[in-house]
């Protein structure tokens, strides 16, 4: 996936890169946001004003989304099952489905700090493309 955007800021030595979100994003309504653009911090050298190409491999996408939407849902799903089978009060299976999906929410974040020192996951400038002003 290449997205185009502008280079607004540095943050944390690497530039902040302002993008329209996209038309999906619009209809989805999923992280409540009114917002019209996005900014995402990526890898690479570009000055504040340039028009950058960012590349972010599809198949990193799709992963990321599996990680971040489908892990929780599943140690949801396990945690319940785990409960019922074990404790015979469905309030005690529901308590131990909420913890797995605690537990599942803390390791994605931890996976998600981990990932931002991977540089081959990480959205990389792949054209730079000077600004006049």
């Amino acid at each position: 996936m290449i997205r185009t955007g502008k280079v607004v800021r540095f943050e944390k030595g690497r530039p902040l890169v302002c993008f329209d979100r996209l038309a999906a994003c619009e209809s989805c309504g999923a992280c409540m946001e009114s917002k019209t653009q996005t900014l995402v911090r990526v890898l690479g050298d570009a000055e504040i004003g340039d028009i950058v190409e960012v590349e972010l491999p599809d198949r990193r996408v799709l992963t990321l989304s599996v990680i971040m939407y489908i892990l929780p849902i599943v140690a949801l799903i396990l945690g319940l099952a785990v409960g019922n089978r074990f404790f015979a009060e469905q309030g005690v299976a529901f308590l131990i489905g909420l913890l797995s999906l605690g537990v599942a929410f803390l390791a994605v974040k931890i996976f998600d700090n981990w990932l931002q020192n991977q540089p081959k996951w990480q959205p990389h400038i792949v054209e730079v493309n000077k600004e006049n002003n």
